[in-house]
């Protein structure tokens, strides 16, 4: 595979690995409703979980089975979307930035490693995608991720100085609903 083949299936895929509405695309809303780089910072801390699920896809390959802890995985996610969702319900922060010690990176890193879907995405279509085309384009699906956080993340924040409180509480709303919603969704996969 040549190198502008492989940068542009690596970038299409990692846009379409951040992109799908869930749990780390609430959290980015929400941060970003307060601060761009809040947004970009959680979207960071997820990009690290991917690496790590990366690494692990790497490592493993098809020698790791998960299907025994599909059960634990889920309601690990969902106690994590929940938990998050409650905090993002809670939150009183008006203010037009995010503190300087945010846990903007840490929440996106727990969340992502967590996340049921980021962990089946890895071991089913980024373990394909290793099988098929190798390791070449993973070079690029880091650049595809950070080019959606950026955009997502300006873009909330463009709306809201825009916009004003009202889309940062609208926000807010998808945010927390989206979470419960995924964790509920998790909690169903068990039942």
């Amino acid at each position: 595979m040549d190198l502008v083949s492989a940068a542009l299936l690596g970038i299409i895929l990692g846009v379409s690995l951040a992109a799908p509405p869930g749990p780390i695309t609430a959290m980015i809303v929400d941060k970003a409703s307060r601060s761009a780089l809040g947004g970009v910072s959680v979207g960071f801390g997820a990009m690290s979980a991917d690496f790590i699920l990366l690494i692990m896809v790497f490592s493993f390959g098809y020698t790791v089975s998960l299907e025994r802890y599909d059960q634990l995985i889920y309601l690990a996610g969902a106690a994590v979307f929940f938990v998050m969702a409650y905090i993002i319900a809670r939150s009183h922060d008006s203010s037009a930035t995010v503190p300087p010690r945010s846990s903007g990176y840490a929440s996106g890193l727990l969340v992502g490693i967590m996340n049921p879907f980021q962990i089946i995405w890895w071991f089913t279509a980024g373990l394909g995608f290793y099988e098929k085309f190798g390791y070449y384009p993973f070079i690029f699906i880091f650049a595809g991720t950070t080019l959606w956080v950026f955009i997502l993340g300006y873009a909330i924040r463009y709306s809201v100085i825009k916009f004003g409180d009202r889309v940062k509480e609208i926000t807010k709303g998808f945010s927390t609903l989206a979470l419960i919603a995924f964790g509920i969704y998790f909690v169903s996969l068990v039942l």
